[in-house]
């Protein structure tokens, strides 16, 4: 086999692994080929591994067999990263030398039996068990509706609807220990999934540099603050507080943090006493 179809190969694998399901468009779009290799490539797969993907003529789509497991393979973050940023990998399955020069993530740590379960519940709007180890609940198995993928302060996590709960949660990747599918029919009517206001709806984070920090000319260089003394950023009302955290701006009252640590200072905070993620942002609850 070429260089080239095994290629073609890897990304159909990718796709079936990580989303459940590979459309003609996605393979073409993905391998940047023509529709006469498409139709060659996945001609192949079938022919090499039949028992790992059924087609549904109907819809015209390709998915996963209920007990798929990957061909090749598959680094995680390529995945993350298709689903949160919309990027794909064109060198999928093949080593990188660029990465020898970057910092070790949290994301090293996560396993694609895992997040695939997770990621293929997403993109076929499935529920999905999760055996999942809360800071504050400790480790108890939930039934769980993903919803989006965002990375945060150099760890992934996943937004979905937790059936048991009824209400939005967030969780953290490598604090899932095991992930496996759901019957939705068996949940019943607690499985209809409200509209998730805080991920469609947005705030205005103003920044500006700590007004207790020896060199704010230096923090407003970073900012891009010319002419004007605060930044504005925009994110949805879910990630205010992570977003908070991952750029380390202080969001207390008085300015109390190090501004050190914290050069950033959160000028707007009484905007967003009612946002509910700004717990997470630091020292918003440290007057």
């Amino acid at each position: 086999m070429n260089s080239a179809s095994l290629k073609h190969l890897t990304i159909i694998d990718f796709h079936l692994a990580f989303f459940g399901r590979l459309r003609r468009a996605d393979l073409m779009l993905h391998g940047e080929i023509s529709v006469a290799t498409t139709s060659r490539a996945l001609s192949e797969y079938r022919e090499q591994f039949p028992d790992r993907v059924n087609y549904d003529a109907s819809l015209k789509t390709y998915f996963a067999a209920d007990d798929f497991v990957p061909a090749f393979s598959h680094q995680v973050r390529d995945a993350l990263n298709f689903i949160a940023h919309g990027k794909i990998e064109r060198f999928i399955g093949e080593a990188r030398e660029s990465e020898l020069s970057q910092l070790p993530t949290l994301s090293s740590n996560l396993t694609v039996a895992i997040v695939r379960q997770i990621t293929a519940a997403l993109t076929l709007g499935k529920p999905i068990d999760i055996d999942y180890y809360s800071a504050s609940s400790q480790r108890k198995v939930r039934c769980v509706y993903p919803l989006a993928i965002f990375e945060a302060a150099d760890a992934w996590y996943v937004r979905g609807y937790d059936v048991n709960e009824a209400d939005f949660r967030v969780f953290r990747f490598s604090r899932v220990f095991s992930a496996s599918p759901v019957d939705a029919d068996k949940i019943g009517a607690n499985s209809a999934v409200p509209v998730d206001l805080d991920w469609q709806q947005y705030v205005t984070l103003t920044l500006m540099p700590h007004p207790k920090h020896a060199n704010p000319d230096a923090l407003k260089l970073d900012l891009g603050l010319v002419d004007k003394p605060v930044c504005n950023i925009s994110t949805r009302k879910a990630l205010a507080g992570f977003v908070l955290r991952t750029l380390r701006v202080d969001a207390s009252l008085q300015a109390v943090l190090s501004p050190v640590e914290h050069s950033l200072y959160l000028a707007n905070r009484h905007e967003l006493l009612a946002v509910e993620s700004m717990v997470l942002a630091p020292g918003f609850n440290a007057d």
